[in-house]
């Protein structure tokens, strides 16, 4: 039984995966499929979800978890998604600007890319169901699922092409994840309806616009041709320099607010969590500033990705923060 079955296998479902050319060793096709579904920016989805989960508790409570967990997931596998989208619409620029890339180089073809995304957007909405049902959410994760995934796949097809407008909508895609948080919270624990994950949800999403317009920076040339209307297109380096650096300022304020009211007003931070908080804010302060004077391609790239791990670290050191003095009962 366990041969036919392998036999099928073989026979009806890896031919959907059209296989690499035999130029690439399997381990480089391996590691194709992983690079392209972009697991850091999997990962600070999640945690921006889990950030509105945890710090929307209250004192008292005794932590489940699972749900946690299931949401870290679920963002993940939305976010995956739609990086696999991204790659396919945005194949012909990379073939200028990032040749190296999974579909330009050849090791995954565009039908392989099509049906791991769908794939890959099955099982998101399959852990959304998932939480709502052993939760009683109401159907808020599969909706927020939707949202989150459409939107993203909405800016891969069609709204990057209209640069500014396209970046707004990652950043509100970013704040739909912090008021999932708050939302799932809310309808678990009963709870008071936590404002604070979505105030800092609306500083992060500002940052992430920013970082947003800096990735358009070393692309110029590639989405001139493909018709993609960045700033950096339209009003050259500089001055989208500027302007990314004034969304950034929301990023880098929204980080001090939280520092000073939770570490200083509230007295609700631990020491550690305070310095390792300043460091960070300190890091996204010169890389804002630093942008201003340096828009080269390397420069703007390892800005935008340095942006990302600070953006991780600071949710990180909340949430671990939060956890830890719910545990010892503070």
């Amino acid at each position: 039984m366990n041969k036919q079955f392998m036999a099928n296998f073989k026979t009806n479902f890896l031919p959907l995966f059209d296989m690499a050319s035999s130029q690439f060793t399997k381990k480089e096709i391996i590691l194709s499929y992983i690079t392209i579904l972009r697991l850091v920016n999997g990962i600070v989805a999640g945690v921006a979800a889990a950030f509105g989960v945890v710090l929307s508790y209250q004192s008292g409570i005794i932590i489940d978890p699972l749900p946690i967990i299931l949401v870290v997931i679920a963002a993940m596998l939305v976010s995956s998604q739609a990086m696999i989208f991204n790659d396919i619409a945005d194949r012909e620029e990379d073939a200028l600007n990032a040749p190296h890339r999974p579909l330009p180089s050849g090791k995954i073809s565009v039908r392989t890319a099509w049906i791991y995304g769908i794939i890959v957007a099955s099982l998101a909405l399959a852990v959304a169901l998932t939480l709502d049902i052993l939760y009683n959410l109401y159907g808020l994760s599969v909706a927020t699922a939707i949202i989150f995934g459409g939107l993203l796949d909405l800016y891969d097809f069609k709204l990057k092409k209209l640069g500014f407008w396209g970046n707004v909508t990652i950043g509100i895609t970013v704040l739909a994840l912090f008021v999932y948080g708050s939302l799932h919270t809310f309808l678990i624990y009963g709870s008071t309806f936590a404002w604070i994950p979505i105030v800092v949800g609306g500083c992060a999403a500002s940052g992430n616009v920013g970082r947003e317009i800096i990735k358009g920076l070393p692309d110029i040339e590639g989405d001139r041709e493909a018709g993609v209307r960045t700033l950096a297109v339209k009003f050259g380096k500089q001055k989208t320099a500027r302007i990314a650096f004034l969304f950034l300022l929301g990023l880098i304020g929204g980080a001090l607010v939280a520092l000073i009211y939770g570490g200083v007003v509230l007295n609700q931070l631990y020491l550690p969590s305070v310095i390792i908080g300043c460091i960070v804010a300190v890091v996204a302060i010169f890389l804002s500033i630093a942008i201003l004077f340096n828009q080269k391609p390397k420069w703007a790239y390892a800005t935008k990705e340095i942006l990302l791990l600070i953006f991780l670290s600071f949710l990180l050191v909340f949430i671990i923060d939060k956890i830890v003095a719910i545990i010892l009962g503070r």
